[in-house]
């Protein structure tokens, strides 16, 4: 059983270190995977962890049906969305995971599911699982990846969801 979280009385209140981490431009995936039908929710704590072997680290929520779905499975997908795609950041944020595919277009990749028009797609085993305050790190291996230069990402700044760099 884990402890409760206990509050640093020092520490920031939680609305004023989100308010100060809206600052970070950070870009808006969604990790998915699959139940008996494919599950996912957006993501900014997402990063590239190693080149060789290639890695990733995402941060879900411990609660996150998609966390807890990776770790039955397995395997997820990290898909980097792209400007045209800013619509899905909602849709894959709240309500029903099983609903939050419906009318999004994918393709399955080592058996998980890619969204379509996505400027990244990443799919990993999953090597570890670590526990970290109320949320899941999860490190995943990269068996494939895509990327489309032809998509402008998305980014998450200040609250708002804007296009990032144009691709060179």
């Amino acid at each position: 059983m884990t402890a409760p979280l206990r509050t640093d009385p020092s520490a920031p209140p939680a609305h004023e270190f989100r308010r100060a981490m809206a600052h970070l431009p950070t870009s808006v995936t969604v990790v998915t995977t699959r139940d008996t039908e494919p599950v996912g929710c957006t993501a900014s704590a997402v990063l590239s962890l190693s080149a060789d072997p290639p890695g990733v680290l995402v941060s879900l929520a411990a609660t996150s049906h998609t966390a807890q779905r990776i770790r039955h499975r397995g395997a997820f997908a990290v898909n980097a969305l792209s400007w045209q795609q800013r619509s899905l950041t909602q849709q894959f944020a709240s309500g029903d995971p099983h609903r939050r595919f419906h009318g999004v277009a994918h393709t399955v990749r080592h058996g998980q599911p890619v969204l379509a028009d996505a400027a990244v797609g990443v799919v990993c085993t999953l090597e570890t699982v670590h526990h970290a305050l109320d949320h899941l790190l999860l490190v995943g291996r990269v068996i494939w990846c895509s990327h489309r230069t032809e998509y402008t990402p998305l980014v998450y700044h200040q609250h708002r969801t804007h296009p990032g760099p144009a691709a060179s």
